[in-house]
């Protein structure tokens, strides 16, 4: 079997612009993870929306709802019902790769319990430290599941043979990684919240709260590993899920 590499979308992100580098206007942003099918195992990057977020009375929703956010999702868009439909239980899922420790990206793990969590040092040690959660908003609620875990320092070969490697992508939050993966389908780079859409590798437009110096020295690091035919895929790009998604959901 060859590596293959689905993307899927987990509910919607609604927000000021501002916050996403896309002006003034509420804006609503898809979330997307990744399932990467190899001959040793199936691995994620990133697991997308908890359960509890269907409920739109559950405190995180509420208070999103309280700083002009929402992060609307029903249960078919969850990690465990994405990947029925790729004919994967989800009981056999190795490894979850998280770019980071935010709740969009990690909340799905309650639904892969046998999984092995993947994630930077630095990004698992500030998720327990609480000033720095408290300053990122990473919420152990969504992550401190008692999964294995691996925490990688750095460049990581995922499965030892150059498929899947990951990437330091520091800025975003203190340990915010990206991978990259070389499927039968082409080369792509999963960028993460290292850079939420295209525009803003022009505009250098990051979040308030994150390290602006760190994510353009990492941006800058992920655009050099491009080859000519290599394929960024951003944090939270609507051009890129729109009606041709730069990646396939199923296997049809």
């Amino acid at each position: 079997m060859t590596v293959q590499l689905f993307g899927c979308v987990c509910g919607q992100f609604h927000s000021p612009g501002a916050g996403l580098g896309m002006g003034d206007q509420q804006v609503s942003v898809p979330i997307p993870f990744y399932v990467v099918e190899h001959p040793d195992g199936v691995a994620l990057f990133d697991c997308g929306l908890h359960g509890d977020i269907t409920n739109p009375d559950d405190p995180y929703r509420q208070r999103l709802r309280s700083q002009g956010m929402d992060s609307p999702v029903n249960a078919e868009e969850l990690a465990a019902a994405s990947l029925e439909r790729l004919d994967i239980d989800p009981a056999r899922v190795r490894y979850v790769v998280l770019s980071h420790l935010h709740f969009d990206h990690a909340g799905g793990l309650h639904q892969l319990p046998n999984a092995t969590v993947v994630a930077q040092k630095k990004e698992w040690d500030a998720g327990f430290d609480d000033d720095m959660a408290a300053r990122y908003f990473l919420v152990r609620r969504f992550f401190d599941l008692g999964h294995p875990v691996k925490l990688v320092d750095g460049e990581h070969d995922l499965f030892g043979d150059g498929s899947v490697t990951l990437h330091p992508s520091f800025g975003h939050t203190p340990g915010h990684q990206s991978m990259r993966v070389r499927s039968e389908d082409g080369d792509y780079i999963l960028v993460g919240d290292a850079c939420y859409h295209g525009g803003v590798v022009e505009t250098r437009d990051f979040p308030a709260y994150s390290d602006h110096a760190a994510m353009n020295r990492s941006l800058d690091s992920l655009l050099a590993l491009r080859g000519p035919d290599t394929v960024m895929v951003f944090g939270h790009d609507p051009a890129q899920w729109g009606e041709r998604p730069v990646l396939r959901a199923t296997r049809a």
